[in-house]
């Protein structure tokens, strides 16, 4: 009964602040924020991310934002600037991509579920984080942790972040993203 009303109580918080335009909103476990709380985002991102009903988990350490999960950088090719906005829609996340000019991998990688109703019930936050890496990044991880061999790296990568644990890279190469070694 407790578990009832208590998740009750979450959706009609969560109906209460979309109703009431406010640009957060929570879980016991995760923070969200709403597109159109991102100034720097363009608009044209911003509406695209609301109109497929994006919210924005916040990675949290005890309870404070430690990364926004709205990052922007040359992920296809040099000069062109891109986002990455890590998005969280019926309980599961991926990275949502607009790419800036011609050069592009898929616009949508699917990272799985936002967190496990284990965690939810040891009351963990969420622990995923965007990031951009560079190539100096991405040889000191592959020459430490080995992986699979980099190509020519010319422009930046996204560096998918499970904190104080591990990441992977995604890096555009050939109208493909590559899986490269993170921090392990």
């Amino acid at each position: 009964m407790m578990r009832t009303v208590r998740c009750i109580e979450v959706f009609c918080l969560g109906l209460l602040i979309l109703a009431g335009g406010s640009s957060i909103a929570e879980t016991p476990t995760i923070i969200f924020r709403l597109p159109e709380s991102f100034s720097e985002l363009p608009p044209t991102v911003s509406s695209s991310l609301a109109k497929e009903g994006c919210r924005i988990p916040q990675a949290t350490i005890e309870r404070k934002i430690v990364a926004t999960n709205v990052i922007s950088g040359e992920f296809a090719q040099k000069n062109q600037t891109d986002w990455a906005i890590l998005c969280s829609k019926d309980g599961r996340s991926y990275i949502r991509v607009f790419w800036g000019g011609a050069a592009h991998c898929p616009s949508r990688i699917d990272k799985g579920r936002d967190i496990s109703p284990e965690d939810i019930a040891q009351g963990l936050e969420f622990d995923r984080a965007l990031g951009t890496v560079d190539k100096s990044f991405i040889l000191q991880h592959y020459q430490a942790y080995g992986g699979p061999k980099p190509p020519t790296i010319t422009h930046l990568g996204i560096n998918y972040v499970y904190l104080e644990k591990a990441s992977v890279v995604h890096f555009c190469h050939n109208d493909k993203w590559l899986e490269l070694t993170g921090a392990d």
